[in-house]
């Protein structure tokens, strides 16, 4: 009884990447195993016989004709609903069920250099921002963009802490100035990191980093 409900649980486990193949129907994601929000995601419909058939989906999201720059598939899917978890693709009697998630948690950088890096001041008037970067190989959607919208810095001066609000993403040349004082080993440290996406504005991760 134990090894049916375990066989149960696994079933359900990986409902994110199924073809249907009822009828000679094949239904999948030209993209990725799952659908993600925020993002027109290609869907490829392989059928016989069920020419003038218009796929559906179930509440949540919507199918359409068309193409995505960079992948296969005639149709295109887009999350409508924030909370969903996953949706169906129909095409006559052959159905699909994909897994939903959101877009990948941002990943914030200096110059190239990320969270735990030792960053050389010099980096710094090459490029005094914050930049917003998706750090998942496995997200296929390579022309999705991030941008930092405000961050908070944290200054250290005579063993007293203070803290500076920045809206946008530049490093302003106080805080710059502050950067170039410190001495190769010291630590700089942003948090309070905004993020604005293709879903709407998330908070990022903080950074903190060494220099060298």
């Amino acid at each position: 009884m134990r090894a049916k409900s375990l066989i149960l649980v696994m079933s359900l486990l990986c409902i994110s990447f199924i073809i249907a193949s009822a009828q000679g129907v094949q239904i999948k994601s030209s993209a990725s195993d799952v659908l993600y929000r925020g993002v027109k995601n290609p869907v490829s419909i392989v059928a016989k016989g069920n020419d003038g058939v218009m796929p559906s989906i179930s509440d949540g999201a919507k199918i359409y004709s068309g193409k995505v720059s960079g992948f296969d598939g005639q149709y295109v899917v887009e999350i409508t609903d924030p909370d969903v978890k996953s949706v169906k693709i129909s095409f006559g009697e052959a159905t699909s069920e994909f897994k939903v998630q959101g877009l990948p948690t941002p990943a914030i950088t200096i110059g190239g250099y990320k969270v735990g890096d030792e960053v050389p001041v010099s980096v710094f008037s090459k490029s005094a921002q914050l930049d917003a970067v998706i750090d998942d190989a496995n997200f296929p959607f390579k022309d999705v963009k991030y941008t930092v919208t405000q961050f908070t810095y944290m200054k250290e001066a005579d063993g007293i802490t203070s803290s500076q609000l920045v809206t946008g993403n530049k490093i302003p040349a106080d805080i710059l100035n502050d950067i170039k004082k410190k001495s190769s080993g010291d630590s700089i440290t942003f948090i309070g990191i905004k993020v604005s996406t293709p879903t709407g504005q998330r908070n990022a991760p903080g950074y903190t980093a060494k220099l060298k």
